[in-house]
């Protein structure tokens, strides 16, 4: 796959080629600014239920490539396409990150074996906004 045309075509994609991995995994796909795809790469690779997601290890990635935009995707060899308490953590942390180096976070992608849930599609996206950013900020200046 060379670019993105849909979220459909890239999450039948991501499904079919990864899906069927026997441990959580996750994969970083960078983007130009025309969503061509840059690189698809494993940044984490965890157990049968479970992957550390790690913001510095996206972005290191990113800024290398002087990527527009990235995807994460994250298999759950269990089926199950619903976001654990980890992902939802990994998913806001990715926003707050994605906010203050200005590289767009596009979606988080869970893929099984056959389907996928793209969050950003289903709306299941935190807003981040300057308040965000500014209450962060000052509440890490009071420590």
């Amino acid at each position: 796959m060379q670019e993105i045309k849909s979220i459909q075509g890239l999450g039948s994609f991501l499904a079919q080629t990864y899906g069927s991995q026997p441990q959580e995994t996750c994969r970083l796909i960078a983007v130009n600014s025309q969503l061509q795809i840059l690189e698809i790469s494993t940044v984490a690779l965890g157990t049968v239920n479970q992957v550390q997601i790690h913001p510095r290890d996206i972005f290191r990635r990113l800024v290398s490539l002087n990527a527009y935009g990235f995807i994460i995707a994250h298999n759950h060899p269990s089926g199950q396409l619903k976001a654990s308490r980890a992902d939802w953590q990994a998913i806001y942390q990715l926003a707050l990150c994605s906010s203050i180096m200005q590289i767009v976070f596009l979606d988080f992608i869970i893929i099984n074996r056959s389907h996928f849930c793209s969050h950003c599609t289903l709306k299941r996206w935190p807003k981040i906004t300057l308040e965000t950013l500014l209450g962060l900020w000052t509440t890490m200046a009071k420590l």
